[in-house]
């Protein structure tokens, strides 16, 4: 279970080849903690995360540094689900309800796709359908994979998005790149949620009149 555990943070929270990241134990809170934390006062709007992509600026528990990760949302067509289905219905160790699906969410280059379901509870909980076989690099036993738990939430009227892997603790911060946010207003934001250290990504990413020291 613990090469799955790797698969997940470095195929699934964000995706890109093995050796390109860099997964950092997990020292500061818990993926449990985190998602705990953001149940108090939860804000999460489908239509305000569908759309135009979400890029990781900072992330806890990995390291991305120079690396840009976009993720982008859409809404679970009954073609998509039929899709994921097709792709994963044999390989999961526990079946999701399948016409539940809310969002597909793509992440990276090689658009790595996971089906999300609302879960009970707080708004921006969800169940997550890794579609492993689209990524070509994994090759499943049959009722291997995991259900994945993961929780999300809006943040600062929506301009930052928190999406935090409930069980190992991989959390990322993202924001849209039009406009591109600030590393100032990111340090803020990380500052104001008190997860513990971090690391900032996508660092080339700055706006033009920005210092390049800033953080």
């Amino acid at each position: 279970m613990e090469l799955f555990k790797i698969i997940r943070a470095l195929v699934l929270i964000v995706p890109a080849l093995a050796t390109e990241l860099q997964l950092k134990p997990a020292l500061n809170k818990s993926g449990t903690e985190i998602c705990d934390r953001l149940t108090q006062e939860p804000f999460f709007e489908t239509e305000m995360v569908v759309g135009k992509p979400w890029r990781i600026y900072y992330a806890w528990n990995m390291m991305l540094e120079h690396k840009c990760m976009d993720m982008t949302f859409k809404n679970a067509t009954p073609m998509i689900i039929n899709r994921v289905w097709n792709d994963m219905y044999e390989y999961l160790e526990t079946q999701p309800y399948w016409d539940a699906a809310t969002l597909l969410v793509s992440m990276g280059r090689a658009r790595h796709e996971m089906l999300l379901f609302a879960d009970q509870g707080a708004a921006g909980r969800f169940i997550g359908v890794p579609n492993v076989v689209r990524d070509g690099n994994i090759t499943p036993s049959k009722k291997s994979v995991p259900l994945l738990k993961f929780h999300m939430k809006l943040i600062h009227e929506g301009r930052f998005l928190l999406m935090s892997d409930c069980q190992i603790g991989v959390t990322t911060l993202s924001a849209r790149t039009h406009p591109m946010p600030y590393r100032a207003d990111i340090g803020g934001v990380v500052s104001y949620l008190n997860f513990g250290d971090g690391f900032h990504a996508c660092v080339n990413d700055r706006n033009k009149n920005e210092l390049v020291g800033a953080q």
